[in-house]
């Protein structure tokens, strides 16, 4: 195999694994600014409320997320389209959540861990929980 193809092994816990059209996929700093690709996969160090999004509802339009818990406990927070919460489920360590596209969500830690995240990266939204 010709080296000049190989890419280096990166930190999933500190960049992106982002997927682009035509099947390419690259690593990407967490802080860079542009055009994102359709998707993203990213891990995260869940402490606490404050290393999630426990005080913003998300949503994504443009497909569904999937929450893989490596460890950890956390509760997956669902809502309609009006302010009332409408379900709420609990992930455990070795678990994953599909979050239906177009679905607000939040997450709470119940238990610190490990979470992946696959994203859908079009026309993601926010509101601050109230």
């Amino acid at each position: 195999m010709d080296p000049n193809f190989l890419t280096p092994p990166f930190d999933i816990f500190s960049c992106w694994l982002e997927f682009r059209e035509g099947g390419a996929a690259q690593g990407r700093s967490r802080c860079a600014r542009g055009a994102w690709g359709l998707w993203t996969m990213a891990a995260f160090h869940v402490t606490d409320n404050g290393s999630v999004h426990s005080d913003v509802w998300e949503r994504h339009p443009a497909g569904d997320e999937v929450l893989c818990l490596l460890s950890g406990a956390i509760t997956v927070h669902l809502r309609g389209q009006v302010a009332e919460e409408a379900v709420t489920g609990a992930l455990r360590a070795g678990t994953c959540w599909v979050v239906p596209a177009g679905h607000w969500h939040r997450l709470t830690v119940e238990e610190p861990g490990d979470l992946v995240v696959i994203t859908p990266r079009a026309n993601t939204t926010h509101q601050t929980v109230s």
